[in-house]
């Protein structure tokens, strides 16, 4: 199976629609590396579907410095750059549901945050 599950900081958030309507919220979420002090950063995008309106609840009740635990799926994007001789492909991130998450120190865990769910 072809899913992901990351826990991390938004550290970019922008929000957009398509001309035909439909929303979608890109983020880059930045990860800490195990036993080091380094992070690497994940691009994820999200999209609203007729059944859940996801992109626009992430960007209503996160923002950038937030901690969130996200579902989603891997996927190659293959595609020509202008000026290329052969297509190039990019692994991409696709959220599918979200969790904002808050550190707590009495249990030493993240807590996930009650937000509201779709209409």
């Amino acid at each position: 199976m072809n899913s992901f599950e990351l826990l991390g900081r938004i550290n970019w958030l922008d929000i957009k629609y398509t001309d035909s309507g439909t929303c979608f919220t890109k983020i880059m979420l930045a990860k800490k590396k195990p036993k080091t002090d380094e992070y690497e950063s994940f691009p994820i995008i999200f999209f609203n579907t007729k059944n859940d309106n996801t992109a626009e609840r992430l960007a209503e009740y996160c923002k950038v410095g937030d901690y969130i635990r996200i579902k989603g799926q891997l996927g190659i994007n293959k595609y020509a750059p202008k000026n290329a001789d052969k297509v190039q492909e990019k692994v991409a991130l696709t959220g599918w549901s979200f969790v904002p998450v808050e550190w707590d120190s009495e249990q030493n865990k993240y807590i996930d945050k009650e937000i509201p769910q779709a209409a």
